[in-house]
């Protein structure tokens, strides 16, 4: 299971415990945070691998994210 953490208060826990809802693309995301008021609509979701700040994101520490690909990669696989 993946863990994920919120960007605004910094709760990290499973991805179960966080809400979820499908973007435009009908795509899984984080939409909401179970501790805080963090929320993020499918729109922003939508985007996410365009870059800028992220309400959410997954706890990850074996990926490589050194290189523009890797960076890429990470963005556009990003939980929000």
């Amino acid at each position: 299971m993946k863990k994920i953490k919120c960007n605004k208060c910094g709760f990290v826990g499973e991805e179960k415990e966080f809400k979820t809802s499908r973007d435009f693309f009908q795509n899984q995301f984080i939409s909401g945070c179970p501790k805080c008021d963090n929320r993020q609509s499918p729109g922003d979701a939508s985007m996410r691998m365009f870059g800028g700040e992220r309400p959410f994101e997954y706890i990850r520490e074996d990926e490589k994210t050194d290189t523009a690909l890797g960076k890429t990669l990470h963005q556009a696989d990003e939980a929000s």
